[in-house]
């Protein structure tokens, strides 16, 4: 994992300044001087500027380059219809990313719905198949192709909705579409191109709306795999509302493994030290602590919503596209 990953915005607020690089060797912010000059020295027509907060550094990057513009084929918030033509030639081009983490063993065929079954199997508490089913006998009968085994009553599966915006929130400088209990609605997901294989690229995408100051595409840090990206851009979006004081947030996502992990199965993880009932390691733990320790602030509620992917729900598809150019900055990171 690198260091450091995440601090808390307003600790830095106080302590250091942000230099924002929105033409230079390579765009972005940075917390002191001798980074910001090492892309800013020698290049032509650099601009850069230095702030006293990150958001500030982050508006004047965004500012200096087009403003991300959602899809004219995009549908409203809170309708569906089925997707535009052209994201599904993306899809059949760049073929939709697999889940890798099948606990306690890797597997890279296993999706998330199979994923979600294999992780139950281990922390919930279903009704066996027989006395004698284990998890690697499931596993072994799916890599095969049998498909014969009755999963549904294994995976806890939460039906897609889509949060309605019923008015704005003004909270300091930038306004939120809040849906009807108040709570602030952002989208989130992640995204690994190459999953589970040598060079893979993974990144995050956080959607607070149209052209909004705080959507952000980011690369992972840490393990280069989906369910990193799908962490970290919940962690991602719960900082920076804490950042800004607000109090209620609603994350909607497409990963069921995520809000299960968090909802059904983090509790148990942590009563035994961070490791499953089979006694394995929880992987991605640093994240997961990191995520349940957000969660454990008294100053915010963070509700969790699924969205079903790739439906034509607008959130859902703009920060799929923002995770995907936060995949694009991973592999130009680490080119």
């Amino acid at each position: 994992m690198l260091l450091p990953r995440y601090f808390s915005w307003s600790f830095q607020r106080c302590t250091m300044a942000f230099y924002a690089v929105a033409s230079g060797r390579r765009a972005g912010v940075y917390g002191s001087w001798a980074e910001c000059e090492e892309q800013v020295k020698g290049f032509k027509n650099a601009k850069y500027k230095k702030f006293k907060t990150r958001q500030e550094a982050e508006q004047f990057v965004n500012g200096c380059k087009p403003l991300y513009a959602p899809q004219d084929s995009a549908v409203p918030l809170g309708q569906k219809q089925a997707a535009p033509a052209s994201w599904k030639e993306r899809v059949d081009r760049i073929e939709k990313p697999k889940y890798t983490e099948a606990w306690p063993e890797e597997d890279h065929d296993l999706i998330e719905d199979e994923l979600n079954a294999a992780m139950n199997e281990v922390e919930g508490d279903p009704k066996p198949s027989s006395s004698s089913d284990s998890l690697a006998d499931i596993l072994n009968r799916k890599r095969k192709g049998n498909d014969s085994i009755n999963t549904t009553n294994k995976i806890p599966r939460h039906a897609s909705h889509v949060s309605e915006a019923t008015a704005l929130k003004q909270v300091g400088a930038f306004q939120f579409e809040i849906d009807a209990e108040g709570y602030v609605i952002v989208y989130t997901d992640g995204s690994c191109i190459g999953n589970g294989r040598p060079g893979a690229c993974a990144g995050y995408g956080v959607y607070f709306g149209k052209n909004h100051q705080l959507n952000a595409a980011k690369p992972v840090e840490g393990r280069v795999t989906n369910n990193v990206g799908e962490i970290q851009a919940a962690i991602y979006a719960i900082k920076t509302a804490l950042d800004l004081g607000i109090q209620k947030l609603c994350i909607s996502t497409d990963s069921q493994f995520l809000i299960n992990s968090i909802t059904l199965w983090v509790a148990g993880w942590k009563k035994r030290d961070w490791k499953l009932k089979n006694n394995q390691p929880v992987k991605n733990v640093v994240d997961f602590k990191e995520l349940d320790n957000l969660l454990q602030n008294n100053s915010i509620t963070v509700k969790w919503n699924y969205v079903e992917a790739h439906k034509g729900i607008e959130g859902n598809e703009m920060a799929d596209k923002l995770a995907r150019q936060g995949s694009a900055m991973y592999k130009e990171r680490n080119s």
